[in-house]
């Protein structure tokens, strides 16, 4: 028996559930933070609009030249100056913040194996910066060996990030940061970033006053995350904000509120990556208020597998849009464009594996979406050549259903509920929520161009996608007319429909030259 059912006693909640679909939501990006002037921030005011509606240019293509391993061809450059390597043992951790405060440009701090405990962030504020350690550790080690750095924050002042870093060139490889107050490893504001074979973590699970963010760079250009692993952030363990040219790979993301995050970013490469066993395993999507307007991202050859930890983000101390996640949601893509998923594993994701939701069911105001170019609308997602294990979809919000905090997990288990009496299981693979926005003619099927084809599907499966039409279909839940709300849900086969299309024109350039 499916475990889909849920008690009509707790419907009545429901009734004021459509208005309560327009989520509040909030930027990730809350400090009002100011780098210092010497660090040459990206200009994110500046920059053009992609594109949204299918067939359109994305804009001139990404140069596939580009050395995505080390930043971008230009910008600031260690070469040709002088340069100084920096070496500390634990125990110099005093001796180190003296340093950090005076650093000279195209400075290596070399950390030794151990243990280094901190009473507040290890602040940089200069360019050409690299922070080496002798290993990263394994998953649940709080103290360095001798093969590991781990630097350990646990008695850090409040609200303090781990490492907090403005300046461009900046790598830091090798180390662990062990339970920070706040992000573990914070860059912002910066060009050329590489973070390699680093390990964030907090020491318990699923606590809301774990720091939020593990691998945090926001507000930056030319970003590499590669062989990283992040446990228990209360928000994102591994997060890309308002920033251009981005590859996050190779790496893991376990026991977060959300594992893999890409937010208000142009042209991300994500690639060979394991989400598992977070409340959602990889997201994609736009939020209102932020100046770039997300497009042209590439998911590809992940591992998003059962991912049903219960949501355990603090609603006033997360940001309110992965609060409200239902646990067992594999991949959700929101307020994006131009978005590619391909050679990607799916298994075991209780709600659903995959969904595509307007930004308008967070911020149903349009003009809250204008610093963005207006980037609430979802468009050109093309779903192709990956594989859906099955297991999912049969237990929404792991049946632990709360209509107030996390509205739409409540009318889908709902709606599925009722679908189950009329002989529909459990949520299809791929959920559209059919809040069309402005622009497309709503009577279309598939009047934003979603796409899915050639994906590889469970034994049996005669239904592999939904439109929910979200606003109707609630509104009649709301008006306790299950069936007229089951209605108004249409359920596709994989083959043979309107979302059996080509994908979108021009493909994606970015990061064709990646092994």
């Amino acid at each position: 028996m499916p475990r889909l059912q849920w008690t009509r006693a707790s419907s009545a909640a429901l009734l004021a559930l459509v208005g309560a679909l327009s989520l509040t939501a909030c930027s990730d990006e809350e400090d009002d933070k100011k780098p210092d002037a010497g660090s040459q921030p990206v200009d994110a005011g500046t920059q053009v609009d992609a594109g949204t509606d299918a067939g359109t240019d994305a804009g001139p293509p990404v140069d596939t030249g580009i050395p995505w391993d080390g930043g971008s061809a230009g910008g600031f450059s260690c070469e040709g100056k002088a340069t100084a390597t920096l070496t500390f043992a634990p125990g110099e951790e005093e001796k180190l913040q003296d340093q950090v405060n005076t650093l000279a440009e195209c400075t290596t701090i070399q950390l030794a194996a151990g243990t280094f405990t901190f009473d507040n962030a290890i602040t940089i504020r200069q360019n050409g910066v690299t922070i080496a350690g002798a290993g990263k550790g394994v998953k649940g080690e709080g103290t360095g060996t001798a093969s590991s750095t781990v630097l350990v924050f646990t008695n850090a002042a409040a609200n303090s990030n781990g490492l907090d870093v403005v300046g461009n060139r900046f790598e830091v490889r090798d180390v662990a940061v062990w339970n920070a107050k706040k992000d573990a490893v914070r860059v912002e504001s910066s060009t050329d970033v590489v973070m390699r074979r680093v390990r964030t973590e907090w020491a318990q699970a699923d606590k809301e006053t774990n720091g939020k963010y593990g691998l945090y760079p926001v507000k930056s250009k030319y970003v590499v995350i590669d062989e990283c692993e992040a446990y228990n952030a209360a928000d994102a363990g591994i997060y890309v904000g308002q920033t251009e040219y981005a590859v996050v790979r190779n790496s893991v993301a376990l026991q977060n509120v959300a594992g893999i995050e890409i937010e208000n970013t142009k042209y991300a490469y994500v690639i060979g990556n394991t989400a598992r066993d977070n409340t959602t395993g990889l997201v994609v999507f736009d939020l209102p208020g932020n100046p770039i307007k997300g497009t042209d991202i590439r998911v590809v050859n992940n591992i998003i597998t059962d991912n049903n930890r219960n949501n355990f983000a603090a609603v006033a101390a997360s940001s309110s849009t992965v609060s409200q996640v239902p646990a067992g949601t594999g991949t959700f893509i929101l307020a994006s464009r131009r978005v590619e998923l391909t050679g990607n594993t799916w298994e075991n994701n209780n709600s659903l594996d995959v969904a595509v939701l307007s930004g308008l069911i967070i911020e149903e105001n349009p003009a809250l979406w204008a610093a963005g170019g207006f980037n609430f609308e979802s468009a050109d997602i093309n779903i192709h050549g990956n594989v859906f294990k099955g297991g999912s979809g049969d237990n929404v919000d792991n049946g632990k259903l709360d209509p107030s905090r996390r509205p739409l997990g409540a009318l889908v288990a709902t709606l599925y509920a009722y679908g189950e009496t009329q002989g529909t299981r459990q949520v299809e693979h791929l959920v559209w929520d059919g809040v069309d926005p402005v622009m497309h003619n709503r009577a279309e099927l598939n009047p934003i161009n979603i796409c899915f084809t050639k994906n590889t599907l469970p034994a049996g499966t005669t239904t592999a996608i939904v439109d929910l039409d979200l606003l109707a279909a609630g509104t009649a839940v709301t008006k306790g007319d299950l069936a007229g709300g089951w209605a108004k849900t249409r359920h596709y086969a994989a083959t043979g429909t309107a979302f059996d299309c080509a994908g979108f024109s021009p493909a994606l350039t970015i990061g064709d030259n990646i092994k």
